[in-house]
C-alpha cells in the first residue's frame, strides 16, 4: 500500500538520509583530559612488567614449571639401569614427545628430555651388546663332541 500524495501546499517529506548540515561556527571540542596515571603499588617498578609479548598480546603464554614428560624421560632412562635397560625404552619415547611438546608450548625441560633420550639410547645399546656378547660366548663355549 502506498502512501496517499501530501495535500497542496504541503511541505514536501524529509528525508532520513540526507546529509546533516552543521555550522561552521560551532566551537571545537575541547583538548581530553586524561586522569594521572596511578602510582605504582609498594614494591613494584613502574610501569608494571607485562606478562606476554607487547607486539602479540593475543598469543598464548609459556606454561609454567618444567615439562613432566621430561622429568619422566630422564627418570626411566635412568631407571633402565637398575631394570635391564627396559625403562630406558619408555625414556626414549617419552624423551621424543617431551622436545616435541617443549618446542610447541615453549615449555622449560627441553634439555631433560635430550639427555632422557640420549642416556635411554646408551643404555638400550649397551644391553644390546651385552646380549649379544652373552650369546656370542655361550654359543662358543659350547662343545660339539660326537664322542
Amino acid at each position: 500500500m502506498t502512501n496517499p500524495p501530501p495535500p497542496d501546499g504541503a511541505p514536501p517529506p524529509l528525508d532520513p538520509y540526507a546529509p546533516v548540515d552543521y555550522p561552521a561556527n560551532y566551537p571545537p571540542l575541547p583538548p581530553p583530559v586524561y586522569p594521572p596515571p596511578y602510582p605504582p603499588p609498594a614494591g613494584y617498578p613502574y610501569p608494571p612488567p607485562y606478562a606476554g609479548d607487547p607486539y602479540d598480546p593475543y598469543r598464548p603464554l609459556k606454561p609454567p614449571g618444567t615439562n613432566g614428560k621430561a622429568i619422566a624421560a630422564l627418570a626411566c632412562s635412568l631407571g633402565g639401569l637398575v631394570f635391564c635397560g627396559f625403562p630406558s625404552i619408555a625414556g626414549i619415547i617419552l624423551g621424543i614427545v617431551a622436545m616435541r611438546e617443549t618446542k610447541r608450548t615453549g615449555q622449560d625441560g627441553f634439555g631433560l628430555a635430550v639427555a632422557g633420550v640420549a642416556i635411554g639410547a646408551v643404555i638400550v645399546a649397551l644391553m644390546l651388546l651385552y646380549i649379544v656378547f652373552m650369546i656370542f660366548i655361550v654359543s662358543s663355549s659350547t662343545s660339539y663332541n660326537n664322542y
